[in-house]
């Protein structure tokens, strides 16, 4: 059968939803070579600090939306990262899945990394790494020079077709954006992403915050459970 692409932007430990788009897929490509977005999410994500919502934000250095992703560079990543393992230690320190969540948090927050795509794609690979689900993710950056300057649904499709794919799934976002008919027409087939987010018990927390980072889901489920969420969705 052919495979199934996925295209998305780096987010830094993103949402459970994202997960269930790299699932859908047979190859996920890491757009890290579109412009960043400053004040977006890329390099910022929320966790729960003693039962209340607290967004963290990985330092870049001097970056702006002329730059692609790939090309930004972290600032001050020795001294974050031992700021960061302290606060997710003390905010889950109790949480039923701590010592998983929290080897999960250090792969991926190895020291070394230099750019924000590199911990942002971490960040994805190792959850179906610890899993124990493995996922051919790649990144623009690396694989997708050629298309560079196309228009957008059109690149998608370029990139689609050079792994050999005639399938493209789309978080719900896109709907406003790509139009099954013209992905159709060019030779692929596009379908959209509808994760069904259930709600989950959180350490701490006297009602649940959806929409946190990952690394939410991980310190308070069973690796199994997590599988099962993240496989719960629909393509529409």
């Amino acid at each position: 059968m052919s495979p199934v692409v996925a295209v998305m932007q780096p987010y830094v430990f993103p949402y459970l939803g994202y997960f269930s788009l790299v699932e859908a897929s047979d190859v996920f490509v890491v757009y890290d070579d579109v412009n960043y977005i400053p004040r977006g999410w890329i390099n910022r994500n929320r966790l729960l600090i003693n039962g209340s919502e607290f967004t963290f934000t990985l330092p870049v250095a001097n970056a702006s939306q002329n730059d692609r992703i790939h090309e930004v560079k972290l600032h001050g990543y020795t001294a974050f990262r031992q700021k960061f393992l302290k606060q997710i230690r003390l905010a889950y320190g109790k949480a039923a899945c701590f010592d998983a969540g929290f080897s999960y948090v250090e792969a991926v927050m190895t020291p070394g990394r230099e750019t924000i795509s590199e911990v942002a794609t971490a960040s994805i690979e190792e959850v179906f790494k610890s899993l124990g689900s493995g996922k051919h993710i790649v990144r623009s950056s690396e694989c997708a020079s050629a298309s560079r300057g196309m228009e957008r649904a059109d690149r998608l499709i370029a990139i689609t077709k050079s792994f050999g794919a005639a399938s493209y799934v789309n978080a719900m976002g896109g709907t406003a954006l790509y139009d099954k008919r013209y992905f159709l027409e060019r030779g692929v087939t596009l379908s959209f992403v509808r994760p069904r987010l259930r709600e989950y018990p959180q350490v701490r927390a006297s009602r649940f915050v959806p929409g946190l980072s990952i690394i939410d889901v991980l310190m308070n489920n069973p690796g199994e459970r997590v599988l099962e969420m993240i496989r719960d969705y629909e393509l529409v």
